[in-house]
């Protein structure tokens, strides 16, 4: 099976990630998303399903399609871009989806890394402990926030996978 396909089933990038989104949503807007930004959070990343997004930089810079075109369908336009600008590789413009979803991971329970390296091995990195890549990876993420950049998280695996 590929990895996207167990990231979005049971992985980092399953339902209990769009979960952590909505809660990061509240927490940056000060409300919760309406049921079509709830349906648009939840299918953001299904365009990891049959791709190998750890290991191949341009399916992980597609993965947005799938999820964009499928709120086209049910939102039209709104929520083609709500999903398409979640993701700096489609070339629009960040949209209010952009933020809460890399905010999501300062939420990320330690059980649940625990268990989306297990499920995706390679979320570990090359980190002796998988609290190591947790601790490690949460710092970054941080710190990203802290700074106003708000960068993708993929770039901590990718720096995370050379240590």
């Amino acid at each position: 099976m590929k990895q996207g396909t167990v990231s979005w089933f049971v992985g980092c990038h399953s339902i209990i990630h769009s979960v952590l989104v909505v809660r990061a949503w509240h927490y940056l807007y000060g409300r919760w998303p309406q049921p079509w930004e709830l349906c648009c959070i939840a299918i953001h990343d299904i365009g990891h399903i049959g791709k190998q997004y750890l290991d191949d930089i341009e399916q992980k810079n597609d993965h947005w399609k799938l999820g964009a075109r499928i709120a086209r369908k049910l939102f039209g336009e709104r929520g083609y871009l709500l999903v398409a600008g979640h993701c700096r590789p489609s070339g629009l413009s960040e949209s209010k989806l952009y933020k809460p979803d890399k905010y999501s991971w300062m939420y990320e329970p330690y059980w649940w890394a625990w268990w989306n390296a297990k499920m995706e091995p390679k979320l570990k990195m090359n980190f002796q402990t998988i609290r190591d890549a947790y601790d490690w990876f949460h710092k970054s993420v941080r710190q990203s926030i802290e700074s106003g950049e708000y960068r993708p998280t993929h770039e901590f695996y990718i720096e995370g996978a050379k240590k």
